[in-house]
């Protein structure tokens, strides 16, 4: 039977949402080429701060599931394979988009989550490595090709697009660019999720980046790691999401303020104007004759809309064409004549992470912190009414979720986990509560972070149905609301997360990249959920593989731990859907491989 709860939860959180969104933070040998393959889908602003320029030194010019093969060298099949809708000429006016407020309100990206930047700084910039919209490979961005050219993947080369033009009067696109905006990422106020991987790619300042990150001549770049890195196309690309490419003129002419008032990058949107705070907005008008697409809107409006049914509200009534409505909602949508678009991958993994798990080895670490007790995380899981859940509010478009971070398409999947998910997670309160028993932290207080990310519109009811699965196996949970910012800020990036658990949603990306988020105990971690030290171990084989079979094999091994020891609370895996107006908006086709809600928006077409 359907508890009543579940359904309160569902209204209540159209309220609750408009207090979450106020405020909110700011933002040896080189090896042969190899023809390309596709790669398998992986996965407050800002006030003027008083920075030094990273400025560069002149340089000189000139039964487990089988494993995908990894390509070390690319010269890839053409991007984004046009499609008939695309052979329209008709421009329309100001594509309205009604979305999720972001985490951060930005357009520097180095001071903000991929989310965040994503969503804000991806239509203006570009990736040296781009997102096929359909199957979610890797492709040319900015950069046409690249190689490991040390076999130990210490070492690759880039070589990149010529003649593209920055907006405004800042000249073509070279390689100085690229350094210029890996240092940004590692500067001394940045917060980027990719700050402490570049760190430790590069180094931990920018003489150090610029030592590493070398101009050969105007149009080739070569990356010297500090370890190896098999995946550095995935690094460096828009699907990994805090590598964009601003102009190093324009930062030597007008420093960061330039940056904020009217940052200049070489994507097919431009960037116009914003509104910071609830209701606000970023405008971007089109590009015309874009190297790469040009837009079929003359400009792109993204308006931040914190509630469910404002959101839809405005898309019924012809105010917005396009918005991110919660699936419950769907069936209204569609009443008033809208439809659903789906991303054409399986774009998005929503768990609960349970805060305090560091290992013994951490300086975070508490041995008192019950979610330490594999008997209270057991007891958690199987607490859980996951099919409950996806019913009541995912419209039951979710799938199996056994473990976080791992796909079946992914190389590290095991097929195990499926079959002894429903044995060792199903949704059984009646032994959850003999565990919490029999562990000794019956009625332990717990803080329930109940907050919302972009993709999963239902995380803050899905949070609250939490709130009484687990009281009613012996839990004391206290809710409280919050901004994501607020709780990148002060809970897990310092790692105060005992005592908690919070939602959390991620994008179809590597295993190794959830793993370094989640799962590695080192400054490149940031929840640090390590029940086990040898996940730290797996971690750094994985990264460090060039051999497929070697990476996959660590991979598997990780998620093995994470399976058997509860690492987290997986909940489900869903697309990303996107309700839009089809009396006005035609084709809509994105990946949804790429951490933000929707992308690739200069493909949508107005319609016929």
């Amino acid at each position: 039977m359907l508890k009543p709860t579940i359904l309160l939860t569902v209204a209540a959180s159209l309220l609750l949402v408009v207090g979450l969104a106020c405020g909110g933070a700011e933002e040896a040998a080189p090896v042969a080429p190899a023809a390309a393959q596709p790669t398998a889908a992986p996965a407050a602003q800002q006030a003027p701060a008083a920075t030094e320029a990273p400025g560069s030194p002149a340089q000189p010019a000139g039964q487990a599931t089988a494993v995908p093969t990894i390509v070390a060298t690319a010269t890839p099949r053409p991007t984004n394979t046009p499609s008939a809708a695309q052979q329209s000429e008709t421009v329309g006016g100001r594509l309205r988009i009604a979305v999720t407020p972001p985490v951060q309100e930005l357009v520097r990206g180095w001071l903000g989550t991929t989310t965040s930047a994503n969503a804000q700084v991806r239509p203006f910039t570009e990736p040296l490595v781009h997102t096929d919209r359909f199957d979610g490979s890797l492709q040319p961005g900015l950069a046409t090709e690249w190689e490991i050219s040390k076999a130990d993947g210490t070492q690759w080369v880039f070589r990149l697009r010529e003649g593209i033009p920055f907006h405004g009067d800042w000249g073509e696109f070279t390689a100085h660019d690229v350094p210029h905006s890996a240092a940004l990422i590692i500067g001394e106020e940045a917060i980027a999720t990719d700050t402490g991987l570049f760190r430790g790619l590069f180094g931990q300042t920018a003489d150090e980046l610029f030592e590493n990150i070398r101009v050969v001549d105007d149009y080739t770049v070569e990356y010297n790691l500090l370890r190896p890195e098999a995946a550095m196309d995935f690094v460096v690309s828009g699907q990994q999401g805090n590598y964009f490419i601003y102009s190093k003129d324009q930062w030597d002419a007008e420093g960061e303020p330039g940056y904020i008032d009217g940052p200049a990058g070489n994507g097919p949107w431009q960037f116009e104007s914003r509104q910071l705070g609830v209701g606000g907005n970023i405008l971007y008008s089109r590009v015309e004759d874009h190297w790469r697409q040009t837009p079929f809107w003359s400009e792109l409006e993204q308006i931040n809309t914190p509630e469910p049914a404002t959101r839809l509200a405005n898309l019924l009534t012809a105010q917005v064409q396009i918005a991110e409505v919660n699936r419950d909602l769907h069936p209204e949508a569609k009443e008033g004549g809208m439809i659903i678009v789906e991303s054409e991958l399986p774009s998005i993994q929503v768990a609960f992470v349970m805060g305090g798990i560091f290992s013994p080895l951490s300086p975070f670490h508490d041995p008192t912190d019950p979610h330490l007790d594999i008997r209270v995380r057991e007891a958690i899981n199987r607490s859980i009414n996951r099919q409950e859940i996806n019913e009541t509010l995912f419209s039951g478009f979710g799938s199996p979720h056994p473990v976080w971070g791992f796909h079946p398409s992914l190389p590290g999947w095991n097929d195990r986990w499926s079959r002894e998910f429903d044995e060792k997670y199903g949704f059984d309160p009646d032994r959850a509560r003999e565990l919490i028993k029999e562990s000794g932290h019956e009625g332990y207080p717990l803080k329930l972070i109940i907050t919302q990310l972009s993709g999963v519109p239902e995380m803050i009811p899905m949070a609250e149905a939490a709130f009484t699965y687990l009281s009613d196996i012996g839990i004391d949970v206290e809710a409280e609301e919050m901004e994501w910012a607020r709780f990148r800020a002060d809970f897990y990036r310092p790692g105060k997360t005992h005592g908690t658990i919070a939602p959390i949603r991620g994008t179809m990306r590597p295993a190794e990249v959830t793993l370094r988020f989640y799962n590695r105990s080192g400054p490149e971690g940031f929840q640090r959920i390590v029940p086990d030290p040898a996940l730290d171990e797996l971690y750094v084989e994985a990264i460090t593989a060039v051999n497929p079979e070697v990476k996959a094999n660590a991979l598997r091994s990780a998620g093995d731990i994470k399976f058997d020891q509860y690492a987290e609370v997986p909940i489900i895996w869903l697309p990303s859907q996107i309700a839009i107006n089809p009396e006005e908006v035609g084709e809509f086709i994105w990946p949804g491989n790429i951490n933000t809600a929707i992308t690739h928006m200069e493909y949508i077409t107005t319609a016929q």
